[in-house]
């Protein structure tokens, strides 16, 4: 039984999988605890990478106005929750690291890299972004299949500013 738990992707519209995951102290996160507001969920393959850590470092410094306007961003990778620890803190990153550390969560939300770089055959996941409203309803997806390509940041702003508003 090593099918994906996910039989088909996530889409604009469709109800977004709920999950729990550990953050970089080991405190559970649940999606379902985030629905005061919006949350973008930001998955990324690993913790320290080059291209990973311009993408948290640009939704750390995007943060402060996102706050403002009820928007959570939660980051998600399989790396384990000491690993994330470091690259957190190394970095300010506040908002929440969370740890995929048994790739359920990437398998649900169908963002799975079945290899990353010379690592044959270790899963990570997809840099991929889904915008979840306080409905649990997904309002925007983008995900690469290139761990080297960054979300459209403006996108991203556009879409919780025309929802926020």
């Amino acid at each position: 039984m090593n099918k994906s738990l996910s039989d088909k992707n996530i889409e604009v519209g469709d109800k977004a999988p709920d999950f729990e995951l550990l953050d970089t102290n080991q405190d559970l996160h649940k999606l379902a605890d985030h629905k005061n507001g919006m949350t973008i969920l930001a998955f990324f393959p690993a913790a320290g990478s080059p291209v990973c850590t311009v993408e948290m470092c640009n939704f750390r410094d995007s943060l402060n106005s996102l706050k403002n306007r009820n928007v959570m961003v939660l980051g998600i990778s399989v790396d384990s929750p000491f690993a994330n620890k470091v690259f957190a803190e190394h970095h300010g990153l506040n908002f929440p690291i969370l740890s995929d550390y048994d790739r359920q969560v990437i398998e649900k939300y169908n963002v799975v890299m079945p290899s990353l770089g010379k690592l044959k055959d270790y899963k990570v996941a997809k840099r991929a972004i889904f915008v979840i409203d306080k409905n649990s309803q997904v309002i925007y997806k983008w995900v690469t299949d290139n761990p080297l390509i960054e979300p459209d940041y403006n996108e991203i702003r556009k879409i919780t500013n025309t929802v926020t508003e």
